[in-house]
């Protein structure tokens, strides 16, 4: 059987998979890495908090307590900071699998198209042989016949 016309796009479209599904593990990686650095500023701003409340209570100076609270501020900043990278690694992952999801599809789609020409092949050769077949059987009984005639 000649080489399907559908071969060389199954390769093409299983390289653009292949990639898509490559990005969509890095943008993983990435929201799974903000994940695990908010994880570390909420801990870090509770054990902060922590020392705030302990100090407070052992009696501590204005300037002290300012500069607490201060520091406090900034990393609320900070966690508001990487709530938005949360975000946007999120959309960037969601982006990322949408594209491996249609690449996937698209890959899925060929291949069907290929079985598809395969099984019209076969077929095809099924009916061939058959009429060759047929034909031969036809020959065999005609020359058969006609010996029987001489």
């Amino acid at each position: 059987m000649a080489e399907s016309k559908y071969l060389l796009l199954i390769h093409l479209a299983e390289d653009k998979q292949k990639a898509a599904a490559e990005r969509m593990n890095n943008a993983q990686n990435k929201l799974n890495e903000a994940y695990a650095r908010m994880q570390q500023l909420e801990n870090f701003r509770d054990e902060y908090r922590t020392r705030l409340t302990t100090h407070a209570t052992q009696g501590m100076g204005v300037l002290q307590y300012q500069d607490f609270q201060r520091f406090l501020g900034r990393l609320n900043e900070a966690v508001v900071q990487q709530q938005s990278e949360i975000d946007r690694c999120t959309q960037r992952f969601l982006l990322e699998r949408q594209t491996w999801q249609s690449e996937y599809k698209k890959l899925k789609a060929f291949g069907k198209l290929l079985e598809r020409e395969q099984e019209r092949a076969l077929r095809k050769e099924i009916r061939l042989q058959q009429k060759v077949t047929d034909e031969f059987a036809a020959r065999q009984f005609w020359d058969a016949s006609q010996q029987t005639e001489d």
